[in-house]
């Protein structure tokens, strides 16, 4: 989401929304936090990310090289590391859905820093 966030000039019209399992409470925290400017929902039952087949990741996979080399450079840029508030095993998922509320893309990422590329989510706009 940050990667659209800094890109969201690309995406024109497209409706953006963030689904996180996050209280309800924490949603304007969160997008502060993170300076989103697009729709925060949650999902507290996480329906979507088991309709969409998000796993929970194991502690290899969550602590993956990877994504301590994400939390590395965000250190060195100055962001300091915060307790979680959040079950950190779930994986998050990434989709596309059209106009027409189909389904367009989806990407399942094995680690939490396995993102897809933009120019991806960008190709399955309609």
């Amino acid at each position: 989401m940050i990667a659209v966030r800094d890109h969201l000039e690309q995406f024109g019209d497209a409706n953006i929304v963030v689904v996180t399992f996050a209280a309800a409470e924490r949603l304007a925290a969160y997008r502060e936090h993170l300076a989103l400017p697009f729709e925060i929902v949650t999902d507290i039952d996480r329906r979507l990310y088991h309709l969409l087949g998000a796993e929970r990741g194991t502690k290899r996979q969550i602590w993956s090289f990877g994504t301590v080399r994400m939390y590395a450079r965000l250190f060195l840029r100055g962001r300091r590391m915060r307790k979680p508030t959040e079950d950190i095993h779930q994986l998050g998922a990434d989709a596309v859905f059209g106009r027409d509320g189909r389904l367009r893309y989806l990407s399942l990422p094995s680690t939490p820093d396995a993102r897809p590329p933009i120019s991806e989510l960008l190709a399955a706009l309609d």
